[in-house]
């Protein structure tokens, strides 16, 4: 007997996070399930008698942007009540907070910190990237912990399938254990991960202190719907070879296929683009041109989303297709800020035209929703 497939709804959170969402476990989950509920509502009748419990009723697909479990060692640090409200509680102020944050936890796990660069001490080139790769690796087990306790409970709690971002932590299957940026998808049943997908070309930021993910891509497929997914994060997204890689994967014939990019553009959005890292060699197809011509708005969509869709147009054995880039919104204490703005691009069928879908807004939270 033929199962029916069902359509997939998507629900893109361009999340808006601060130092207050990270001080404890409980308001960060509020937050997010509030906001999974949000989507969810959005897509079912206006009849509130129906869903007493806000769960999906079809497979549905949540994305969160990029380094959303980065953040979470502001929770692993004790800390008396005062300070909490002087790190974590206070408006309106535009002093650096997060140095005050980071000597505190120095101060106060100085052994565990010194025997993290006694570790590392061999694993980066400069002290730079060795002080940047101790201080993660210092709450790595603890942070990698909470990360998946949460976004299991959200996935089971939801009945949804959630890409969470990515988080920097051991990728436990590589031989040399290194520090690297990770995106986990957990499923609806039970929460598990069952997909993996790490950041391949680490900006000239982030190679001081995490490594290339150097396992092959893999796909998953979404139960109860003809759709694969695979996930690419942020700057991978930009480069050709990734897409090569991908495209080397045999997919089923006449299914369709997502290509999910979880994304964070730390500083201003709306500025000239600036070109490609420093840290990677500049792809052939880019025009020169562009380089004076550019936003960064424009050319996130023309090499990055626009890039993946036309590679997946070349497909002559899928159904449909589409990108779904999920920007985020973060201040963490007036130190690590980040804006952007999401967007899907969809081809639902090969005789359908492509739908694009945009948050129009880059300094705030937005929730986009579609059906694929």
């Amino acid at each position: 007997m033929e199962i029916q497939q069902k359509s997939l709804q998507i629900i893109c959170l361009q999340t808006s996070l601060t130092q207050y969402h990270y001080q404890s476990y409980s308001i960060l989950k509020n937050y997010l399930l509030k906001r999974i509920h949000l989507g969810i509502k959005s897509q079912l009748p206006t009849n509130k008698n129906l869903f007493n419990e806000v769960r999906a009723q079809n497979p549905t697909l949540v994305i969160l942007p990029e380094s959303t479990g980065a953040w979470l060692y502001l929770m692993c640090v004790p800390m008396p009540q005062f300070l909490r409200n002087y790190f974590f509680n206070y408006r309106n102020i535009k002093t650096n907070r997060h140095l005050l944050f980071i000597t505190y936890t120095l101060i106060t796990h100085i052994r565990l910190y010194f025997k993290e660069i006694y570790r590392n001490y061999h694993s980066k080139c400069t002290w730079v990237g060795l002080i940047q790769h101790s201080w993660f690796s210092l709450f790595a087990e603890q942070t990698y912990s909470i990360y998946k306790k949460l976004f299991s409970e959200l996935a089971c709690e939801t009945n949804t399938t959630i890409v969470a971002g990515s988080i920097f932590t051991y990728d436990n299957s590589s031989i040399k254990n290194k520090l690297q940026n990770i995106s986990y998808v957990f499923e609806p049943n039970n929460g598990s991960i069952c997909l993996q997908s790490g950041k391949q070309y680490p900006t000239s930021e982030e190679s001081h202190f995490i490594d290339c993910y150097k396992q092959p891509p893999s796909i998953y497929s979404i139960p109860n719907t003809n759709i694969d997914i695979g996930v690419l994060v942020c700057a991978d997204s930009w480069m050709p070879q990734v897409y090569e890689e991908y495209s080397k994967i045999e997919l089923d014939p006449n299914r369709r296929f997502l290509y999910i990019i979880v994304a964070l553009s730390t500083g201003e959005w709306n500025t000239p683009w600036p070109g490609y890292d420093t840290n990677v060699d500049i792809p052939k197809d880019v025009d020169n041109k562009h380089l004076t011509t550019f936003s960064l708005p424009k050319a996130w969509f023309h090499y990055a989303v626009n890039r993946g869709f036309n590679v997946l147009s070349k497909r002559n054995d899928l159904a449909g297709y589409g990108i779904v880039c999920c920007q985020g919104v973060l201040n963490i204490m007036n130190d690590i800020q980040a804006q952007g703005e999401s967007i899907i691009l969809i081809k639902r069928s090969k005789t359908e035209a492509s739908i694009l879908y945009e948050a129009n807004i880059y300094e705030d939270e937005k929730i986009l929703t579609c059906e694929f």
